[in-house]
């Protein structure tokens, strides 16, 4: 039993049928005392089934490698009637073939089947001088084959098992292997994306900052008539909005890629105001709105990329004066809240936005129409605005202007608006 227990462990390790082969030939014969061993399978051929004696360990040669119908061979006699088969005499049994065992020493043996429910092979052991084994000799040998099955069982699983994470494993590689394959191609597309999006904004570029410069040249006259003053102040207004849409096509596209940067300086919150603000005076009067600016008393600076916060406020006010009412007022103020961050607010007397649509309208390809609906459309103002104020640190959002309208607010944290001490009178 101590045998057993050790082989049985040993079977618990086997990872191949080769080696349980070498186990238990081995152990057959060292359980029962026998001359000789051998492990036989059963196989299903066209014309029935075949015992295949796989290996053995023997003291002479017997039949290793070679097939027998199993009708006619004691080994397919033990799997088809599922259990042991003792035999003293090999020469005295009918069932025995005796033209297969006259060459060999045997002259007497013990069969058994492996997995008696639904037999895969059997294991025999021989002796060369006549004898009958015991009843514990052939329970033994049964022991060994039950667990023997138990191996087999758990080989064909594991072997399953390691099929299946191989064709697994293959199928990831593939995976990977078509992932970095599209990446590689999505890398090149961004490139190519940037690209185009580079060449696009410097060719709006150009021009529009002509007509800015034109614009502007015209409009530092005194001696030109209010009505033509106005025009060329609507020219400088759409000159920079068309550039202002080809930077933030750009600088959407480059978050997408990572490249999206911002770089700060010292700029005052009142300049930043006033500039902003002249620009869309005219625009707000050619429309019969007003536009009303509120700068702090004390002077603020900002630690923000100039450029980039002077688009956010232009996109907001612009958006504001295009959703105001007729007549209607848009105010532009900053304020520093309890936490030391600066609020800037700009708000419209417009149709507002719906309470479920305040997300969504700082979306790509997103904004509203006259009633207040989202739609879809050009939308990159906004969604530019968002990922500038984030990308300092800030958060932009929209609330209602009581009575009536929008109220669009960026509030830029202390680690980016940071109040500078009025110096004392000399």
């Amino acid at each position: 039993m101590e045998r057993l227990v050790a082989v049985v462990q040993q079977l618990s390790l086997a990872r191949t049928l080769d080696r349980i082969v070498d186990i238990v030939r081995v152990a057959a014969r060292d359980l029962t005392g026998a001359d000789g061993a051998t492990f036989v399978l059963r196989e299903h051929g066209p014309e029935g089934d075949v015992c295949f004696y796989v290996d053995e360990d023997a003291i002479g040669p017997l039949w290793k490698g070679r097939r027998f119908p199993a009708a006619s061979c004691i080994s397919g006699w033990a799997m088809h009637h599922r259990n042991a088969v003792i035999i003293e005499d090999v020469f005295a049994d009918e069932r025995i073939p005796a033209s297969a065992y006259s060459p060999t020493f045997v002259k007497s043996l013990v069969m058994v089947p492996i997995r008696r429910a639904a037999p895969i092979g059997a294991i025999g052991t021989y002796w060369a001088r006549q004898r009958r084994a015991t009843l514990e000799e052939a329970a033994l040998l049964q022991a060994l084959a039950d667990c023997t099955s138990v191996a087999m069982e758990n080989v064909e699983v594991y072997t399953e098992l390691e099929q299946r994470i191989a064709q697994r494993t293959a199928e990831l590689a593939a995976a990977q292997a078509e992932l970095e394959k599209r990446n590689a191609a999505l890398v090149a597309l961004g490139r190519r994306k940037e690209e185009l999006s580079s060449l696009v904004v410097h060719d709006i570029k150009g021009p529009a900052g002509g007509l800015m410069l034109r614009s502007q040249v015209f409009l530092r006259r005194q001696d030109i008539p209010e009505h033509e003053r106005r025009a060329w102040a609507g020219v400088y207004a759409l000159s920079e909005a068309i550039a202002r849409m080809a930077l933030n096509l750009l600088d959407i596209s480059r978050s997408e890629d990572g490249a999206f940067k911002v770089m700060v300086e010292d700029v005052p919150l009142a300049a930043l105001l006033e500039e902003v603000s002249q620009v869309n005076q005219l625009a707000a009067e050619a429309r019969g709105q007003s536009l009303v600016v509120a700068i702090p008393k004390h002077p603020i600076t900002l630690r923000v990329d100039r450029e980039i916060i002077r688009r956010v406020l232009q996109n907001i006010l612009e958006n504001a004066l295009a959703h105001n009412a007729a007549l209607g007022t848009v105010s532009l103020q900053a304020r520093p809240d309890g936490d030391g961050a600066v609020v800037i607010e700009i708000a419209d007397e417009g149709p507002g936005v719906p309470p479920e649509q305040r997300d969504r309208i700082f979306d790509k390809y997103v904004q509203l129409d006259g009633r207040g609906l989202v739609c879809p459309g050009r939308g990159l103002g906004l969604a530019f605005c968002r990922l500038a104020v984030e990308a300092h640190g800030g958060r932009i959002w929209v609330e209602d202007n009581t009575p009536r309208g929008s109220r669009f607010c960026v509030r830029l944290p202390l680690e980016a608006c940071l109040p500078r001490p009025v110096p004392p009178a000399a």
